[in-house]
């Protein structure tokens, strides 16, 4: 142990007041060879000096972030039964509205099996079509009679019934009437330029 005291010395690491502090302390004992008996139960774990915050920490980080997820897990699943409400919800409300329909229309078509000239018109953003006579054709188009839209069915009504469709259901009752084009008054082409040679 000397040869190293002597070491730190020369180099300056350690000076004289700190080698006789070490050499007045009490060496330890060396640990004896003799096999002691473990105790059969488990030790208890000492906590350690400087730990405790560290420990605190991360288990509430944890804590938050599985607070944070089930919370979101909470928020979606009550989203997603709130918008099969509202569909259960829709669905109840078409399903009175047809059944109010059918009421109105049971009995009060005017389509015809020997019907076999097409009336076309546009509705719900596409071209649909009824199969009419020659007369009802005429009528269609003077607005004497109506069309009306049942599950997917165009109908021939009166205007009675038209009227009495519209008001439950406006959406289901395509306009027959064609769309006005403005008159074409040249004012959409750009100018002509003045240098250009025909």
């Amino acid at each position: 142990m000397g040869s190293l005291q002597d070491a730190l010395l020369k180099a300056g690491l350690a000076d004289e007041q700190q080698i006789e502090k070490a050499r007045s302390k009490p060496a330890r004992p060396a640990p004896s060879k003799k096999t002691t008996a473990k105790p059969s139960g488990k030790r208890k774990p000492r906590p350690r000096s400087g730990s405790g915050p560290a420990r605190q920490t991360k288990p509430s980080a944890e804590s938050d972030l599985a607070r944070a997820y089930k919370a979101r897990q909470r928020a979606e699943a009550q989203e997603k039964e709130a918008e099969k409400q509202r569909r259960v919800k829709a669905q109840e409300e078409r399903r009175q509205r047809n059944l109010q329909l059918d009421a109105l229309i049971n009995g009060n078509t005017l389509n015809r099996k020997d019907a076999e000239l097409p009336r076309y018109f546009e509705h719900l953003g596409r071209i649909r079509r009824v199969l009419c006579t020659a007369e009802q054709r005429d009528q269609l188009n003077r607005g004497e009679i109506g069309v009306v839209n049942l599950r997917g069915s165009y109908l021939l009504v009166s205007l009675e019934t038209l009227a009495a469709y519209k008001e439950i259901a406006p959406d289901l009752v395509p306009q027959l009437e064609g769309k006005d084009e403005p008159e074409d008054d040249g004012s959409h082409y750009p100018p002509v330029p003045d240098d250009l040679i025909w």
